[in-house]
């Protein structure tokens, strides 16, 4: 008789080796989970080990469920327990079916899985967000999430942290140590004199510091006369340049100033020479913080246009408008990752100061995530 001993993943495959070199008449002897030896085998899954048996003479039965065979075998060894024999073969049948259930288990949950992770995958894409965001958290959430049914609630949070993790920590410092000069660029009709009055009404209510204003939107009539209404409203100052050289002159006025909010033409994003007048702008200031402003109406295509539009500056914040307007946040995470620059403030509303707040990640994520089942 040809004993030989089997070791697998899983008992199925335990099972295959020995129904591939040993036939289907084997006998299995005996079965058991091992550890890997060593001490990395500690924190491995344990391994299925199988010792199975062939009988090698051509003449004699080999079919162990033959009760003939047992009992012409056996009938003259008296001291034989045919009830332990009985519960070996018992167990062997047992261990049969389970290899073959677990063989379809397996399957099965690797069906379930992958198609547990495409609806989520395409939930997301549904939400709105891109291909690369979409990819780039579901990556993360793949290495560390298992995807199986009535999980759901815990692959949702999965997926809500991961979004923060991407959206990273937003700070805002309305502390004033020196002059601040900060600028609004972006393009027509995204909200940038909204918001810019909003940002001006916290420094002067919250903050209690001294604001001016400086507008470089001379192409738009109705754009001055809408920052003057606010530069009324709060008792602020307001300038108005023409051209890029005037923009030192205009701030050496404000020298008792803290704030300085500068407002820059919403021009054609896709007109280059229409931009260079921001750009000698940003240029001639020392330091200034710079804001671009995106609308959450619109289309992701449209904000990738503007934000390559104003590559030519380096450092900036993001803020996102109208996202009472929008139909979920997923933009503002394809924003954030396709300029890889941070997030700063979130608007939803004409209230000035009260609709303007910090981007929450949490807000966002829960935002995003929550639309799956509606």
């Amino acid at each position: 008789m040809k004993v030989k001993r089997y070791i697998g993943k899983t008992s199925y495959e335990a099972m295959m080796k020995v129904k591939t070199e040993l036939g289907s008449d084997a006998i299995i002897l005996h079965s058991r989970k091992i550890k890997k030896s060593g001490i990395l085998g500690i924190f491995k899954k344990p391994l299925h080990e199988v010792v199975a048996a062939v009988d090698e003479g051509k003449n004699e039965p080999t079919n162990i469920k033959d009760n003939k065979f047992i009992l012409d075998n056996f009938k003259d060894r008296p001291n034989e327990n045919l009830g332990e024999l009985k519960d070996k073969i018992e167990n062997i049948e047992n261990i049969l079916s389970n290899f073959v259930k677990e063989g379809k288990m397996q399957g099965n949950e690797e069906d379930i899985s992958n198609n547990m992770y495409m609806e989520y995958y395409n939930n997301l894409i549904n939400s709105g967000l891109s291909k690369v965001s979409v990819d780039t958290i579901m990556n993360i959430v793949n290495k560390r999430l298992t995807f199986t049914r009535g999980n759901e609630e815990f692959i949702n949070k999965g997926i809500e942290n991961v979004i923060k993790e991407i959206l990273g920590q937003v700070k805002e410092d309305l502390e004033i140590k020196k002059q601040k000069i900060i600028v609004f660029m972006g393009p027509t009709g995204v909200g940038k004199t909204t918001t810019l009055a909003k940002l001006a009404a916290k420094y002067i209510i919250n903050e209690k510091k001294k604001v001016g204003f400086i507008t470089a939107d001379t192409y738009r009539i109705a754009a001055v006369e809408q920052l003057k209404v606010y530069a009324e409203i709060l008792n602020v100052p307001v300038s108005v340049v023409y051209e890029p050289q005037e923009i030192n002159n205009a701030i050496d006025n404000y020298e008792d100033k803290d704030v300085i909010l500068i407002d820059t033409a919403g021009r054609n994003h896709n007109n280059s020479e229409q931009l260079e007048e921001v750009k000698k702008i940003i240029e001639l200031l020392e330091e200034p913080e710079i804001y671009l402003v995106l609308s959450n109406t619109s289309s992701y295509m449209n904000m990738i246009d503007i934000m390559e539009a104003y590559k030519f500056v380096e450092d900036y914040k993001i803020i996102i408008t109208k996202i009472d307007e929008g139909r979920n946040y997923a933009n503002i995470l394809n924003a954030k990752l396709y300029s890889k620059k941070n997030l700063s403030y979130m608007t939803n509303g004409q209230s000035v100061p009260d609709d303007i707040e910090i981007a929450n990640p949490k807000k966002i994520a829960e935002n995003i995530v929550g639309g799956f089942n509606e």
